[in-house]
């Protein structure tokens, strides 16, 4: 296998990702569905085939088939510090904890000064990345707690997802007693406490694993309390398709009691949605400017433009002219007054009555009918008709 090149230094490497950091970016977001492919990327670098290759050859990514992705040693680099990883890693604060004890071993066996002073540094570096590398573990179990019991749609792989979980919280706990266990009884720590800075970093580490662990309270109390809730949709579930297959069967009535049970209960959401109008006065709205401005912003919304109001010229002298203006209408009643006082047929009174306006023969058939219909019982309608023009009315006199 051929040896990978590699950045000789910090000046390269920060110059590759500064120039690329688009591509990188881009990788990153979807370092979850492995969908970046190498036309994405060629696009990206302005089809430079060479800039691809030397992110390649240098160990910033590898290629998988038709898609790019970022190398783990990138990837876990850029999720540590973006602080976005989701894997619970308690094998690394272990390996902490070891490595902690080994080069406690050391300093307490070097007899150089500067020597020892090294040991001590790489304890106190190790000390600290302990309690936050804890810190950063019980942060990623919430997290990934309130995922699975959210996220997960299978019951089932839900249900193991937060056992599996509630395993890695144990795993967690454990390896802070030992570490506590280590701070607290291992006489090898006493000779270190003298050093301030390394008591100060005892301090801080005793204060993350007492925030760790009343976290570790508050995450074991909400597994227990999402597996509860998933047992409890999981019965509720199995109450719905057995009431469905009894009601395919035609038998859910008589096997239960639901009409029963539907009847003495009346949820809320089953209700009608009240909606309560409260109607402004006219006086608030035409005095206060606050209303005036709602008004023109709900005009605005709804597309209602309101047209400006200008003043209407003066009357003139012509307008102020009284005038006269006849009605076309007659009052039928006056009409058969005047009918029954004379002595006419009722189609020649009416072709020979003053109206004061002319009327077409249209008009005095419609007059002629209604005045038959509203006085049937003082007309005397007689078996002669009469043709006038195109019409043939019957002669009718008054009683």
């Amino acid at each position: 296998m051929e040896n990978q090149l590699h950045f000789r230094t910090f000046d390269d490497l920060v110059k590759c990702i500064n120039r690329e950091k688009d591509l990188l970016q881009s990788i990153f977001k979807d370092r979850k569905t492995h969908v970046f492919s190498t036309d994405m990327a060629m696009v990206m670098v302005d089809y430079r085939k060479d800039r691809i290759q030397y992110l390649i050859e240098n160990g910033v990514i590898h290629e998988s088939g038709n898609f790019i992705e970022l190398e783990d040693v990138y990837l876990k680099f850029f999720e540590d510090v973006l602080d976005v990883n989701e894997e619970i890693n308690v094998a690394s604060v272990k390996e902490c904890i070891d490595s902690l004890q080994e080069n406690i071993t050391y300093f307490l066996q070097e007899t150089n000064e500067n020597r020892k002073f090294h040991y001590l540094s790489i304890v106190r570096k190790k000390l600290r990345d302990t309690g936050l590398r804890t810190l950063r573990n019980v942060i990623d179990l919430k997290r990934n707690v309130d995922t699975a019991y959210k996220q997960e749609p299978n019951y089932d792989i839900k249900i193991q997802k937060l056992k599996n979980l509630d395993e890695k919280k144990e795993s967690i706990r454990t390896l802070i007693r030992e570490c506590e266990k280590l701070i607290e009884t291992d006489k090898a720590f006493f000779a270190l406490h003298s050093n301030p800075q390394m008591a100060s970093t005892i301090a801080d580490v005793r204060y993350d694993f007492t925030d760790a662990h009343y976290s570790l309270l508050s995450i074991e109390k909400q597994i227990i309390e999402y597996i509860h809730l998933i047992e409890k949709q999981n019965q509720f579930i199995k109450k719905i398709r057995r009431l469905k297959y009894l009601r395919t069967q035609l038998t859910i009535e008589d096997s239960t009691n639901i009409r029963q049970v539907v009847a003495g209960i009346s949820p809320v959401w089953m209700e009608n949605r009240q909606y309560n109008r409260m109607r402004l006065s006219l006086e608030t709205l035409q005095s206060s400017e606050e209303m005036a401005a709602l008004i023109r912003k709900v005009g605005l919304r709804e597309g209602i433009i309101r047209k400006s109001r200008t003043s209407a010229p003066a009357l003139t002298a012509e307008d102020l002219q009284e005038r006269v203006e006849p009605l076309n209408e007659i009052d039928p009643q006056e009409v058969w007054n005047a009918f029954r006082a004379g002595s006419k047929d009722l189609f020649s009174f009416l072709l020979s009555y003053d109206y004061k306006q002319e009327r077409t023969i249209e008009q005095h058939a419609g007059l002629f009918c209604l005045l038959a219909v509203q006085h049937p019982e003082e007309c005397k309608i007689t078996d002669k008709y009469v043709q006038y023009e195109d019409l043939e009315y019957p002669l009718i006199y008054a009683k």
